[in-house]
């Protein structure tokens, strides 16, 4: 290629940074704009409003969590403010049926990592009150968290 040739022939894009898959390369800063638009109307309810828009920047975040400390934290967050909206009168139908509540299982596996133990244990008792008999699967899974818990506290201890 001559000198003519790179001055005057089209330049590549560069290519974009994966954000797809479990370890995405870049943040989704778009995908982060549209959920914070749909979340604001709600932010501040503690209702199952909030609750379901709440949610989704549960496993948003999560999913970005090893690229920056700092989604982590979001995640973090929005488990508590899923965690707090199970109170409101609204929800006491979705906690009847049994519903699985993501934000308990990613706080339990935020702490584990973390080594946390003591507060990975607290969330499993937290999640224990949420459930009921039609979801002893989770009851089984929360009490198996709290009881490993407990054995790591007591191994750290030693």
């Amino acid at each position: 290629m001559g000198m003519f040739d790179n001055l005057f022939s089209k330049k590549q894009p560069k290519p974009v940074p994966v954000v797809k898959g479990k370890n995405p390369e870049a943040f989704d800063f778009a995908k982060e704009k549209q959920l914070l638009k749909e979340y604001k109307p709600y932010c501040g309810k503690r209702n199952s409003d909030e609750y379901y828009t709440a949610i989704h920047f549960i496993d948003f975040y999560y999913k970005f969590r090893n690229l920056n400390e700092k989604y982590l934290d979001k995640c973090i967050y929005y488990c508590n403010i899923c965690i707090q909206c199970l109170d409101a009168p609204d929800m006491k139908p979705f906690i009847r049926d049994g519903a699985t509540i993501p934000a308990f299982k990613k706080l339990i596996i935020i702490y584990e990592k973390k080594c946390d133990y003591q507060k990975a244990k607290e969330i499993a008792e937290q999640a224990i009150k949420y459930t009921n008999s039609k979801s002893k699967d989770d009851a089984a899974y929360y009490s198996k968290k709290m009881l490993e818990n407990n054995k790591r506290l007591f191994e750290v201890k030693k």
